[in-house]
């Protein structure tokens, strides 16, 4: 959202959320990336709630914590890039008719003012052309703009700072995520991406170029085992058990988890069906993409290792759903091992990831 001049600076990528620090670095060699440092620090129910820190000192303490405690070569710099919760994020694309370029920082403005329930002191903003397609006639510019509230980046600001790191990128989660999951950051076809997390669920659709859409979603690794825990009258450490031994198991009838689980997943599925809908009708078709039809997604996050939940997400919205391969534009190919690091937890560190290949990008 606002960055240091600075292009030669390295940053490593860390995904700050309400239950864990997530921290990847990653290295050039050659014309490829290589991961460097990696590592998770769980964050203790309380220091963060909704995305506002409540307890300063101790998160200071974890954030020192996790990095120090990177696997790996060590983190060989303070810079970082991070990710702030999407939630209190806004992304939009808006219309402006063809203008000058220094006349658009002043359009944008209102443009902000007119769309956005803040006020231009209140926010940090960053903006972009999308580009169109090489000698496709265009009438009218397509901007994205980001924003994130200053209440929300000055507190975390903060806390990086006092915990000895410089950040000098804040990047709404889903054009981390995107940037992680797209094979080479454009596709021809619109995206669907679903982030389910250990406290939200994220939906970002990504066409072209960019991401064009964001949303939340009612579902949640918590809320599935919560209610799992209320509607099958057993505890929550059952419950997680449940979850992980059974899976959705959506096509047997006498299913626990489905029978626990239906109200939450056909509610959950109506709004992903209810978003799209609206996408589709009421915002452009990215340059360069064959339609405005979304025809597959891609699921990350803890969530996207829930078994039965990529079938059961095909079945019901009409699209493959499969998940995401986080290493997409990091290796060739799907890394075979790293150690300490299995694949199903890689999908969990898509934002973190995302961050790193901006960290040497920048």
């Amino acid at each position: 959202m606002f960055n240091l001049p600075n292009s030669s600076i390295h940053g490593f990528g860390i995904d700050l959320s309400d239950l864990s620090i997530k921290i990847i670095d990653l290295k050039k060699k050659g014309g490829n990336f290589e991961l460097a440092s990696f590592g998770r620090q769980e964050i203790p129910a309380g220091l963060i709630e909704n995305g506002e820190i409540k307890k300063e000192e101790e998160l200071i303490a974890l954030i020192k914590k996790s990095v120090k405690e990177v696997k790996g070569r060590g983190l060989k710099s303070d810079y970082c890039i991070v990710s702030l919760p999407e939630t209190e994020s806004f992304v939009r694309l808006v219309h402006l008719p063809l203008m000058k370029k220094e006349e658009m920082a002043e359009a944008i403005k209102w443009e902000i003012e007119a769309n956005i329930p803040l006020s231009l002191p209140e926010i940090y903003y960053d903006w972009r052309v999308i580009e169109t397609a090489a000698g496709a006639r265009q009438d009218y510019l397509d901007i994205l703009i980001g924003v994130l509230p200053q209440r929300t980046v000055d507190p975390y600001l903060s806390v990086l700072k006092k915990a000895g790191l410089k950040p000098f990128v804040f990047e709404i989660e889903s054009l981390a995520i995107a940037r992680a999951l797209v094979p080479g950051g454009c596709c021809d076809k619109p995206l669907l991406i679903i982030d389910v997390g250990a406290k939200r669920t994220s939906l970002a659709i990504f066409s072209g170029q960019t991401v064009y859409f964001t949303a939340s979603l009612p579902i949640s690794n918590s809320s599935i085992v919560e209610t799992m825990s209320e509607k099958l009258n057993i505890d929550q450490e059952k419950a997680k058990q449940i979850k992980i031994e059974q899976g959705l198991d959506y096509k047997n009838p006498g299913s626990l988890t489905l029978r626990a689980l239906a109200p939450l997943m056909d509610e959950t599925t109506k709004k992903i069906k209810d978003y799209i809908d609206y996408y589709q009708e009421h915002l452009p078709a990215a340059p360069n993409a064959q339609s405005n039809k979304i025809s597959s997604a891609l699921l990350c996050g803890g969530g996207a290792n829930f078994a039965g939940l990529p079938e059961f997400l095909t079945e019901k919205l009409g699209f493959p759903v499969f998940p995401g391969n986080p290493w997409s534009n990091v290796f060739k190919g799907a890394p075979k091992n790293i150690s300490g690091l299995s694949s199903g937890e890689a999908l969990s560190f898509a934002t973190a990831i995302g961050l790193a290949i901006r960290g040497l990008k920048e």
